[in-house]
Formats: C-alpha cells, structure tokens, sequence
C-alpha cells in the first residue's frame, strides 16, 4: 500500500520540526490518497462535500468525504480480511506516521501506525544513494510518473495560515483544493513508481532504518531552565554588541550608526572607512580580514563585533526552543542514510557540527549561568569572548530525565585504524593494540615519531598534536588545504610549525619547496606564507612514507572503480577482497566488508573538461557519477579518485560498526536516545549499566572485520559533553 497525506498547521514545519509540528493540536488533515500495488488510486478529504469530490480530476479509485476515517482505508490500513496488514510505503514515512499518530489523525479516528508496518520510499532511495527529492529521484531515474508541478503553488498556500493568520478553507478555496488532491494522488503514484526500480534494502538494513525511527521517536531530554538562561543572556550580550556596533559607525550623516543585522550598510562602511577591497562579510572573509595587520584597526573592531552577534554557533539555542516537545523532549534528529557511505546526518540541533568547547568545564558554566548575571560570566571566564561560553555550553542542554544518566561511549581512532587495517599497515595496527592493551605509548605520539624518526616516548603535547592533525587530515590522500582545515578545527597554529623544517630529511625538503613551484600547486599556495606552505607539504610528505601500504590503497582504490566502469559486470577487489567493485545496471556498486553495498549512480570515465557541479572542470580518465558534491552539497556531476574513495569505504565501514552496536544496544532493550558520530548515546537509570557491559557490545568482534582493533572511551554524566 502507497499512502500519501497533505496536512495544514500554524507550527513552521522546517523550523520546528516534524515532532513538534506533528503533536500540535493545529495541524490537521487537508487529504489522503492511496492505492494498492498499481491500483487505481483513491482520495478522502475531510472537509469536503460529494460535490466536490465529484468535481475531483485524475482521482481513477473510490472518493471519500467526511470528518471520519472511511472504512476502506480502515479495512486496508488494519488488513481486515487479510493474513495480515500490509506493508505501508510512503515518501519519508515518518511524516505520515507520526501526523496520523497525533491530533490530525486523532481526531478522525485514524489508527497509529507501527514502525514495522511502514517502509520508506525516501530512506531506499537515500540507500541507493539517489536524492532524497521524490521530485529529484523520480527525474534521474526517468520514471513513467514524475511528481506532479501543478498543484505546488496550492498545497504550499493551503498547508500554513494566511498573512493575516487564518486558516484557508474549502469553501473560500476551492480551486486550490481541487488542485490539491491530484497533486497528493500524483505523489502516490510517483512514490511507487520510484519504489518499483529501487532495490529492496536487505533485512539488516531495514532493521537500521526501523531502530533509526525508534531513536526518533524517543528522542532525548533538554534542561529548559538552562536554555531559557542562555537565551537571557545571549540576547543581553546582543543588545551590548548592537549598541557598541552603532556606535562605532557613527558619523555626522549618520548619527544613529549602523546595526550587526544590517549587511549591505555595515559593508558599505567598511568599505568607506579604511578598507574599499570588501568583498563580502562571509564568516571565512571576516575571518581573515581580522587576521591581517594592515586593516585598519576601528575596521577589525566592526568586523568582530558583527561576526560575534551573528555567531551560528549559539542560533543552535533558538533553534533548539522551537523544536522541542511538549515533554521536554527534542525528537526527529536524525536523517537516515544521509551520505552515500549510509552515515546520518543531524537537522534541527545539528548535533554533528556543534561548537567545539573552549572552556574546561561547560557543566560549570551552565550552572553559572543561572545567576543571568553577563559579568559574573566574563569575571569566570577572562579571556574568552562571552558569545564562545554560551556556545560551548550547548552539549550539556542535553540531558537524562529524572533518576537516569547519559552513557556515550565513543569508538577511539576509529578511522585511522579502519585505515591501517583495510590496507595492512600493520605497524600502526600494533601500535593501536599495544596501547589499547596498557603497554605502549599513545597512537599520535607513535604517528608522530614514525614520520620524524623519533622514539615516541619521547614525543612532547605540542608535538603530539601534530601528529594527531597530521593522521587525522592525512588518511584520505589529504594534501596542505586538509592540513590546513584540520588544524584549524584542533587550534593548532600553523605558524608554530615552522622550526619543524630544519628538523625534516633533506629529501623532504627538497621536495616540498620542488611541489611549491610546481603550477599545480600554485593557486593553493597563495592561501598560506610560503614557509608555512612548505613545511605543511613536507608533514604530508613525511606521513605517506610512514604509511605505504595506504598510500598504495589509494591507487589500488582508484584502478579498481575505474576498472569496474571500464568492464560492467566484472568484478574488482581490493585489499584481499575486502573491497570489491561491480558496475550492476546504471550504479557502480562498492560492496563493503560487512557485506552492505554503497552506490554510485551513472558512473563513467571523463574524456575531458567534463563541467562539474563546482563548476570545476573534469580530467580525462577521471571517474565521474551523480550524486551530492561534498564541496557544494547539490546534486549534480561530481567526480571521485582514490583517496575519496578510501574516505567514502573507511566512513561507510566505520558506519557499519556503530550500526552493529545499536541494533546489540536494542536487542539487550538499552534505549538510544542520540547518536552522534561514532559515538551512540543511551539514557539508562543510574548505575545500571557498567562500563564492562559497554565495552563488551561495543567491542564485540564482528565475523567481517577479523583482526580490527576495536576499542572505546567511555562518558557518562547527567548531561551530554564531548
């Protein structure tokens, strides 16, 4: 059975999300349409009359009206006269599930839905690695029905209240509604259409998916004292920072000054107060400006304060008031199979690019902030702009409910040793197990004396910092720009690094300052000062002859998808048959060690000066598909090569892990309320669950991985920190 429903309600579905949209006693049934295997399709709308539905266009199955749930779609929901009810598909089901299951589907006595009954249209379409568009998936796999364009200007008017807040009926709206339903008919049958030449995801996977709609559901607790005490705060400091922003911008034409949300002014000023080559006011543009000593000084004052009232990092707390529940609880985190490799990606809290904290103790602050007092802030932490406090703080606003804990163990090194052992380093899989086992140095400080030559025992902090930097940007064929964006993420400065280079081999050296003419290089080179350019390259240089066997992986990567292009149907393998690649139909298929399949669709060997979707321009022999570009984050042309290949296997492989952990996790009824990473997080009562337990589901050896050194850290606490 394919079920499709249109709903209306007054909460902003994008903003607040699909729990908090779906228990507002606002939202309600507009219509439903459905139909069996390839049936004739029927329709119910609630408030209409036999009238209008009469004077319904390409509705071929039984029409309905009325503020009751027909029968028929009862019958068939429940599976009466039936072994057993059917199989419910829908295009992200967990929109018709859960609006069935509140108010809108409440009050017209519509039964709730099981998890089990439901499959997700939108979920096998993101396991192919297709969009997660119906409009989108149904174009690039050319089927016999699209989605439907007429009738979208009508659902969107009719689905939110009018400017003046009421709610548009079918009285007042006729026409619209007689869009509306073969609009939502039309769905149903483009929903199937796509189903019909999409594999059936295997019975482990749809397990996954099955325990990723639990964990929706259940979703985790937020401490709302605290988030209403940071939202005290943060619009305080804001109001500070406006005023100080007016009156920096002050001048005799304009003596009010100019505001931090007024964009195009602000530039303006800048440009006319000391720096006319403004290009825009970008966080990575104001970033660098106000790392420049030649920008005027009363220009960097502006800049900061701008980018400091405009910091994402703390619209994670607004976002967060909007989405939560009733209960206290923000549910609907998680975007199933979001990537190609299978991993999820988080919406509403983005829990997967929080802000990483600058202050020892957020648990502290969070207390602290209770006083609402924004000086007693800045006396606690001197030093540390207010705005990076409040930020650092949004971990801990999730927490256990009353009388339970957090418990968040998280898989240690877990991509550098997927790494080591897809491809057989097997000195750095020793140096994993050794320390693993207590009786050897930690695995950066091994990294780190491996490229220089040193003892690792010897390897201070600051150096092993850099080792970390290096494995961590490295692993994937990663060049200085990788380099670069990882040190920025760990605060490591890259200046610091220069009297590295004395200490580098000859050879290295010289081939560092060789790559730093090459034309290749060139355009990249600019973004740094040549001697930190030169010694970044020489750190990437001195890492992949540490690393051999994965610096061959890469090749062997590469030759082995091109391969399988080249020839369909023939099979490639990788790394003892770890990895193997087959071009079956229009994907490539890249089968991973767990058996799972990631895909990539029409995939091809560019001739040459191919436009991608990042608008850069093809190689010949480059291996090109369709898919989502991880620079531009569309839909389009992209290309792939060895060491995206080996990020794409080490990620989707990594992902199969944490997998296996969660469904063990379930099957011992530990409930998962989040997940973030490598990392599951459970909400247990206190003292329940020991860590031996934990490490033992997390660290239980997989059949498919022999040999992996599996290991975790362990966390635990009343609310939720990394």
């Amino acid at each position: 059975m394919t079920l499709d429903i249109e709903s209306f309600s007054r909460v902003d579905l994008k903003k607040a999300g699909l729990y908090r949209y779906a228990e507002d006693e606002s939202t309600d049934l507009l219509c439903v349409c459905w139909a069996f295997d390839d049936g004739p399709v029927s329709a119910w709308v609630p408030s209409a009359d036999a009238e209008f539905m009469a004077a319904l266009q390409d509705i071929d199955g039984e029409r309905f009206h009325g503020p009751v749930t027909p029968e028929a779609l009862l019958d068939a929901v429940l599976g009466r006269n039936q072994p057993e009810p059917p199989k419910i598909h829908s295009w992200n089901s967990a929109f018709e599930r859960r609006v069935l299951a509140g108010p809108a589907g409440k009050r017209y006595g519509f039964p709730e839905l099981e998890i089990s009954q439901t499959r997700c249209s939108m979920a096998r379409s993101r396991y192919c690695s297709l969009p997660g568009s119906l409009e989108d998936a149904a174009n690039e796999l050319n089927t016999s029905v699209k989605k439907r364009v007429a009738g979208l200007n009508a659902m969107r008017y009719l689905c939110k209240p009018r400017a003046d807040g009421t709610r548009p009926t079918i009285v007042e709206e006729r026409e619209r509604f007689l869009a509306l339903v073969p609009y939502c008919a039309d769905d149903v049958r483009a929903e199937r259409c796509v189903d019909d030449v999409l594999p059936e995801m295997s019975p482990k996977e749809q397990r996954v998916w099955e325990l990723d709609q639990a964990i929706n559901d259940r979703g985790v607790q937020v401490d709302l004292g605290a988030l209403a005490d940071l939202e005290h705060l943060i619009d305080e400091y804001k109001t500070q920072l406006a005023a100080k922003c007016r009156e920096l911008t002050k001048s005799k034409t304009d003596p009010d000054g100019i505001g931090p949300t007024q964009y195009a002014q602000l530039a303006a000023w800048i440009r006319a107060n000391g720096w006319p080559d403004l290009e825009n006011l970008q966080a990575d543009t104001v970033r660098r400006l106000v790392a420049r000593p030649e920008v005027p000084a009363n220009v960097k004052q502006v800049l900061l304060v701008y980018s400091t009232y405009g910091m994402k990092a703390v619209s994670k707390v607004s976002a967060m008031r909007k989405a939560v529940c009733k209960d206290g609880r923000i549910r609907g985190m998680f975007i199933y199979q979001a990537a190609g490799t299978g991993r999820w990606s988080a919406v509403l809290v983005q829990l997967h690019n929080m802000f990483r904290s600058v202050i020892p103790d957020p648990d502290a602050a969070i207390e602290a902030c209770r006083a609402r007092d924004l000086d007693w802030i800045r006396a606690l932490y001197p030093g540390v702009d207010p705005m990076k406090v409040f930020a650092s703080c949004m971990r801990g606003l999730l927490i256990a409910k009353e009388g339970h804990e957090l418990v968040f163990p998280d898989f240690s090194g877990i991509e550098s040793r997927w790494n080591a052992w897809m491809f057989g380093e097997e000195w750095k899989l020793d140096a994993y197990r050794q320390f693993d086992a207590g009786k050897g140095p930690k695995p950066y400080a091994v990294v780190y004396g491996r490229a220089f030559g040193v003892d690792p025992a010897a390897v201070t902090k600051s150096q092993m910092l850099i080792g970390k930097v290096l494995d961590l940007s490295m692993g994937y064929q990663g060049g200085v720009g990788a380099f670069r964006k990882m040190a920025k993420t760990y605060g490591l400065n890259l200046a610091d690094l220069i009297p590295v280079w004395p200490t580098l081999s000859r050879e290295l050296r010289a081939a560092a300052e060789e790559h730093y003419e090459d034309p290749i290089y060139a355009a990249k080179s600019t973004q740094l000062p040549p001697e930190v350019w030169k010694v970044c390259d020489a750190l990437k240089l001195a890492w992949r002859e540490a690393h051999p066997k994965i610096v061959k992986g890469w090749q062997a990567l590469d030759e082995a998808a091109c391969g399988a292009v080249a020839n369909p149907g023939k099979i490639y393998d990788v790394a003892q048959k770890r990895l193997m690649f087959k071009v079956e139909g229009e994907f490539l298929i890249a089968r991973l060690p767990s058996g799972r399949k990631m895909r990539y669709f029409k995939p091809r060997i560019a001739a040459g000066g191919e436009i991608l979707s990042n608008q850069k321009r093809a190689n010949a022999g480059d291996l090109l598909y369709e898919g989502v570009d991880t620079e531009t984050r569309k839909w389009g042309l992209t290309s792939t090569y060895g060491g995206k290949n080996c990020e794409n296997e080490t990620q989707g492989g990594c992902r199969d892990l944490l997998a296996d952990a969660m469904l063990d996790f379930a099957a011992e009824a530990l409930p998962i309320v989040m997940h973030v990473h490598d990392e599951p997080v459970l909400e247990v009562p206190i003292g329940t669950l020991t860590d031996e337990r934990v490490a033992r589901i997390m660290c239980k050896p997989k059949a498919w991985a022999e040999g992996f050194p599996l290991a975790i850290e362990g966390h635990r606490g009343k609310r939720y920190r990394k």
